[in-house]
């Protein structure tokens, strides 16, 4: 009997034995060496989490030192793709003085216009003309108001050029001599007395006329003198586009198109004339009133 109990005491102890260590897994009774590894992997990840937040920090520090910009062209830039044929991105790796070469492109592109009838051909020629002038074009010694009016009124430069072909067309090098004879001050005093600019800005109206009567210069061999004053050479291409205008009117028997187009042209021509004469008028009054000073000096 006393055998029978000793094994009974000895089986119920073993069973609460059991009986802890399944509560122990329940709640949170894991082995030591268990916990102490748990312990190292807690301070990995410790470790971890701070080099990822100051790695974070540290690309968050740079971009605010060191902001990246995307860059999206805009219309002047497109501009300058389209009517100079060049890379923008390469442009602005590219220093040509105190500028980048994509700052010097913009200033000479930001006032050019897209062209109305004839793109290819026109197209075509100014980027001829850039290529002849690109060093000077460069270097800002090519001034910004004739490569304006240049790209700006290709379509009248070329004109009656046909005989050479499809984008055959080219500006003739005689357009550069006159701008460099005259000098590019006179140009734009020129422009201005042609025709009105209450905007004070570009006086793309003046510019136009100008280029027309640049072209009839050279198709017509009229020549300028260096540093001579543009007024009687222009009077005398005025004079006569005007006497043209008059010549096909009395031809002309319909009121259509044609004939109202030639009006707005005599319009044209008249109105500059007019302007010119205001001009010689207002300087020999200046000169009159100069020389009155004098006398009473």
């Amino acid at each position: 009997m006393l055998e029978f109990w000793k094994n009974e005491w000895k089986l119920f102890l073993e069973d609460l034995s059991g009986i802890k260590n399944m509560f122990s897994k329940f709640f949170g009774g894991k082995p030591e060496y268990l916990l102490l590894d748990s312990s190292e992997d807690t301070n990995v990840d410790v470790n971890n989490n701070a080099d990822e937040l100051n790695n974070e920090n540290a690309v968050e520090q740079n971009v605010e030192q060191n902001p990246v910009f995307n860059f999206e062209p805009d219309g002047i830039d497109h501009k300058v793709t389209a009517y100079f044929g060049e890379n923008v991105e390469e442009l602005r790796r590219n220093v040509s003085g105190e500028k980048t070469q994509y700052e010097v492109l913009r200033d000479y592109a930001q006032y050019f216009k897209p062209y109305a009838e004839e793109q290819e051909m026109c197209n075509s020629a100014f980027r001829k003309y850039y290529d002849r002038h690109a060093l000077k074009i460069a270097t800002e010694e090519l001034p910004i108001e004739q490569a304006r009016i240049i790209q700006n009124n290709v379509d009248l430069f070329i004109k009656g050029q046909e005989v050479f072909g499809e984008n055959g067309q080219f500006i003739d090098s005689r357009v550069d001599t006159i701008f460099e004879k005259v000098g590019i001050d006179e140009v734009n005093k020129m422009v201005n007395i042609l025709h009105d600019n209450p905007d004070n800005g570009v006086n793309l109206q003046g510019e136009r006329l100008f280029a027309e009567v640049v072209t009839h210069m050279v198709d017509n061999g009229i020549k300028v003198e260096k540093g001579k004053s543009l007024i009687e050479p222009v009077k005398l291409v005025l004079e006569e586009k005007l006497n043209e205008v008059h010549a096909n009117l009395r031809s002309h028997e319909d009121w259509n198109d044609e004939y109202q187009a030639l009006l707005s042209q005599e319009r044209k021509y008249l109105y500059a004339l007019n302007r010119i004469e205001q001009y010689e008028t207002e300087q020999r009054i200046s000169e009159f009133e100069q020389k009155l000073n004098d006398l009473e000096v």
